[in-house]
């Protein structure tokens, strides 16, 4: 818009013409994201008949091959129905199916409730007529969180049962997550972690040593402690061998969109190294962020070293001045993040208990090491100037 010439050049006039166009974008994005959940709708459908039909026993097991034929025949916008998206059509349903049972509502829409009582349990039902799928329970959040798996495009669908098809919880995780934060499918992947590893996001949730039920009110405490991962994964960093504070801070500034992702859900960054001062003294924080889901300011300090109990009171008077310089009345009380190399997990929830402070404790893994001398296989910008200048 800002490169087109209008004839008419008022201000009001080009506003309007903005406006315009932004409706229309937003338009174009409904439309789209209601083309995807009517096109995985109908996957759904064609899963359950596969399934509730029991195709493959009444007319063999090459049917969905003739299927995916004469489908295609019959229907000239049905490139996309392959034998391979056909099975996936029928493993789609049967994963969910587990979950979810039909039932009918006015004008023949269907919502769809837990199935047994466990899962009940772990997943509420909030009615609300015209959805398929209802806003549920997040798997390990204590907070509703809308999820419709209509709303996902098929191929995240696809990853996630290449890897969960056996553990619908799992999957339903992922699912969730993946509509929550509009991961795409490289970063879906990276939050599942290594195949066989136990490594993804599922199994590091909440596992942070914390001290968050003791310190802070219910339900907040509980919300938080299911916010931070342990280990926090750093596979984005590649760093020398013998990299210290500074360059490990220095790389998490550069990076920090994906420490915002490994961190948890709701931290906004907002700087590093910040000043506080007080009566004359100053001191500075490794990082501050705010976490719009608690409310609170996270003051985070970075160990490259196994935890010590020591650094609990540094952290615990960067987190009283936060307190006491920024926190504003509609502010939770300011919670505390020690991310260091390595933690005994016992020896670090002793530590916390002499602390009435909001903290937690985590380690992180996966950063990826470089030779020493990496940096000497590549040539300087000189170097460079000097090879351009020769052409």
């Amino acid at each position: 818009m800002s490169n087109i010439q209008l004839a008419i050049t008022d201000p009001e006039y080009k506003q309007w013409i903005s406006n315009i166009e932004k409706r229309f974008r937003q338009q174009q994005i409904k439309a789209s994201v209601q083309v995807n959940s009517s096109k995985i709708e109908f996957y759904w459908s064609l899963g359950r008949d596969i399934c509730e039909m029991h195709v493959e026993e009444r007319w063999g097991e090459s049917v969905i091959k003739q299927l995916s034929e004469d489908l295609r025949l019959a229907i000239d916008e049905a490139k996309g129905l392959t034998p391979g998206n056909l099975y996936y059509c029928k493993r789609f349903y049967s994963l969910y199916n587990q979950l979810f049972e039909k039932v009918p509502q006015v004008g023949e829409i269907f919502h769809y409730s837990l199935k047994n009582e466990s899962q009940r349990s772990e997943l509420q039902i909030v009615p609300q007529v015209g959805e398929i799928f209802k806003p549920l329970h997040a798997i390990t959040e204590n907070r509703m969180l809308p999820l419709n798996i209509f709303a996902i495009p098929w191929g995240h669908h696809k990853i996630i049962l290449d890897r969960y098809e056996s553990e619908p919880m799992k999957a339903l995780f992922y699912a969730a997550k993946t509509l929550e934060h509009s991961w795409s499918r490289a970063v879906l992947e990276n939050m599942m972690g290594d195949k066989g590893k136990g490594n993804g996001l599922y199994e590091r949730q909440g596992k942070a040593v914390n001290n968050f039920p003791a310190t802070m009110p219910y339900p907040t405490g509980d919300l938080a402690a299911e916010i931070i991962s342990d280990p926090l994964n750093m596979s984005f960093l590649k760093l020398k061998t013998k990299y210290d504070e500074h360059t490990l801070k220095q790389a998490l500034i550069r990076h920090v969109n994906d420490l915002l992702m490994s961190l948890g859900t709701g931290f906004a960054y907002i700087r590093n190294e910040y000043l506080l001062s007080v009566a004359g003294k100053e001191q500075f924080s490794d990082l501050l962020f705010y976490n719009t889901k608690l409310h609170a300011y996270v003051v985070v300090e970075v160990k490259v070293t196994e935890f010590e109990s020591s650094y609990l009171g540094q952290l615990s008077g960067y987190m009283s001045l936060v307190n006491h310089i920024l926190k504003d009345e509609i502010d939770r009380p300011t919670i505390g993040l020690l991310i260091c190399r390595s933690k005994n997990n016992v020896f670090a929830q002793y530590c916390l208990e002499g602390y009435n402070q909001p903290i937690a404790i985590t380690a992180y893994e996966g950063i990826q090491i470089l030779p020493e001398n990496f940096n000497d296989t590549l040539p300087s910008i000189e170097e460079l100037e000097a090879e351009i200048e020769k052409q």
